[in-house]
């Protein structure tokens, strides 16, 4: 009775009530702020345990575009609350051919796990070569989580990832380095029964862009190309207008450019099989394949030519008319061939 008595006259008056609320008020903060981080947290990914990831690319080589690979040695590393979430000995190298991966340091620190493992191993690349010699790739190392988005993610290090830069690759020049992080969503569940509609796994992948250093090769497969087209052209250009050239030696000197002709589509037709065998592209046409159809184009072109002036002086056709005609069509055929290959080059050059 007493006790209702002092409450009556101390705790409701009206002074009171603002002390009372806030003492309620700093009650509830106290609890809040010791409450457990599971009942805080939502389900979302703020509660997905996290890994830092970081990488050094030590080497690069046996850069080959024509069977799709390219070999690399390189530093992972790992920094995790515990070991029991370390990734690094479960993580799959998705476009690895056969990684060797060595035994795992593991050093403790500031109560974190640090692990480092040494990867080397070729991987399986898609080229587009459409442009070659003025081709750009960028190549990549795939890395994908052990576990589910829901269960784990990484975090990319990439301050503190490097590429070596002692590294020259063979005919290559590296221009960019860079760490990117990505979902990677699968249309199976892996015989998850708490997944639906697939499953997410989170990558890293390390990016490298290599440009060619130099165009030596571009020289050696189109110069056969451009002597084949320059010699037919002399054939038109020389002139065999002499009163006392017969008929038949008229048609002998066309049957000779012929024979010319015949042979520049040999070599053309020998040195395009030798290019296939130097750049193979699963996209489409190169480059390299351009300039042979063109060049190609324009030796039948020179050969229906030949056939229809052979054809116009047998039957008694004026032949100062027929080289005439020759002539023009010889300068005006290097013109527009060295327009079309020039822009072609320009174009693969300036993408």
């Amino acid at each position: 009775m007493a006790a209702m008595t002092f409450a009556r006259q101390h705790l409701f008056r009206p002074a009171a009530v603002p002390a009372v609320s806030l003492a309620v008020l700093t009650l509830f903060a106290l609890w809040l702020s010791t409450a457990p981080a599971a009942a805080r947290t939502s389900p979302g990914r703020a509660g997905v345990p996290r890994c830092e990831l970081g990488a050094y690319v030590s080497d690069l080589y046996d850069i080959d575009p024509a069977k799709g690979r390219f070999s690399a040695r390189l530093w992972l590393w790992t920094i995790c609350p515990d070991r029991r979430t370390d990734p690094l000995p479960q993580m799959s190298f998705s476009n690895a051919d056969d990684p060797d991966t060595s035994e795992p340091n593991l050093i403790n620190q500031g109560g974190q796990v640090l692990d480092q493992v040494r990867v080397q191993s070729s991987f399986r690349q898609e080229w587009d070569v459409r442009d070659f010699p003025f081709d750009r790739h960028r190549i990549e190392v795939l890395m994908t989580a052990p576990q589910d988005t829901g269960h784990f993610r990484f975090t990319a290090n990439e301050a503190d990832s490097q590429l070596n830069p002692e590294i020259r690759p063979r005919g290559w020049r590296v221009t960019g380095f860079r760490l990117v992080t990505a979902d990677k969503h699968y249309t199976t569940t892996y015989g998850d029964r708490s997944l639906e509609h697939g499953s997410t796994y989170h990558r890293v992948r390390i990016q490298i862009d290599l440009e060619r250093s130099h165009p030596t090769a571009f020289w050696k497969l189109t110069t056969p190309l451009y002597l084949a087209l320059l010699i037919a052209a002399s054939t038109f250009l020389v002139s065999s207008r002499h009163e006392e050239l017969a008929t038949a030696e008229r048609l002998e000197g066309i049957h000779s450019r012929l024979g010319v002709l015949g042979g520049g589509l040999f070599v053309v037709v020998l040195n395009m099989q030798q290019a296939e065998n130097e750049i193979t592209s699963t996209i489409g046409l190169t480059l390299i394949d351009w300039l042979h159809l063109i060049t190609l184009a324009y030796l039948l072109l020179a050969v229906a030519g030949t056939v229809l002036a052979w054809r116009r002086t047998s039957r008694g056709g004026s032949v100062a008319r027929a080289e005439r005609v020759s002539h023009r069509a010889a300068w005006a055929g290097l013109a527009t061939y060295a327009l079309t290959c020039g822009t072609l080059v320009l174009l693969a050059a300036c993408r």
